[in-house]
């Protein structure tokens, strides 16, 4: 793998009837992200004239948009620099060789990232620690951060934190993330009572950043600026026709909250 790759996904969202809701709902589309090596951002800026670090260009990765710097006035805190500090205080006998992170790109600028997704590895190229950073359509963004007990393990935390308005903020994730192969499979399945209540998941293929590459898959997947969002409120109107309950956003969570090992393929 490179500096930067890009990965073009199947994306599918499952929304499972139950005791929550009586309805159903399925969405699927093509995804574009990228799978950025965060002590290499210099090197990934030079690996095509359509990608930029940190600068506009038709594809473009700003830290700003990201961790500690989310909506901060504050100096530029390097994203690897930040992955670090928390493993250092979660994993402190652990050392961090390399940290990666998948999200979608600024597209002439514009992006919304429901879910980016660092991850440290250690000198075996072994996951060590997982950050999944959730952001809502009201501006708001929370972490859940785990400490894997293995590649591809399943990590379990208490949903805290407000996405969408047609689900109520209680039950629990079961997060799952594996990028071995030049293959992506994540997966969040979302249980209310113990009973499915969401399952959402990306399937993808990683592949080495260039300048025709970038064109060829922002083509293939569809790709526009706003395009998540634009999908998000449409999938909105067709569950506020289903009757979908709503549930008004509360006052977002303070810091991250933990995710731990569940014991059970999942």
């Amino acid at each position: 793998m490179s500096a930067c790759d890009l990965v073009i996904s199947e994306i599918t969202h499952t929304r499972h009837a139950g005791p929550h809701h009586s309805a159903t709902h399925f969405l699927r589309r093509a995804g574009l992200s990228l799978w950025i090596d965060l002590d290499q951002l210099d090197k990934a800026a030079r690996q095509s004239r359509l990608f930029s670090v940190d600068r506009f260009n038709l594809l473009a990765f700003f830290q700003a948009d990201y961790g500690p710097n989310f909506k901060s006035k504050a100096p530029l805190i390097p994203l690897a620099d930040y992955v670090r500090g928390i493993a250092n205080d979660l994993i402190p006998d652990k050392q961090v060789t390399s940290v990666h992170l998948l999200t979608f790109p600024r597209i002439l600028g514009a992006v919304f990232n429901p879910l980016s997704v660092y991850v440290a590895r250690d000198a075996a190229d072994a996951d060590i620690l997982y950050i999944y950073e959730v952001r809502n359509t009201f501006g708001d963004m929370h972490a859940y951060i785990g400490t894997p007990n293995g590649e591809g393990a399943v990590l379990s935390a208490a949903k805290v934190f407000h996405v969408s308005p047609f689900f109520p903020v209680e039950g629990v994730y079961r997060l799952r993330l594996c990028i071995r192969d030049n293959q992506v499979n994540l997966a969040m399945r979302y249980r209310i009572n113990d009973a499915p209540a969401l399952t959402a998941t990306m399937r993808g293929t990683v592949l080495a950043l260039s300048s025709g590459r970038l064109l060829r898959l922002m083509l293939q997947a569809r790709q526009f600026p706003f395009r998540p969002i634009v999908a998000i409120h449409i999938e909105a109107l067709k569950l506020w026709i289903k009757k979908v309950p709503f549930f008004a956003r509360p006052n977002p969570p303070s810091g991250w909250s933990r995710a731990d090992d569940f014991n059970e393929v999942d």
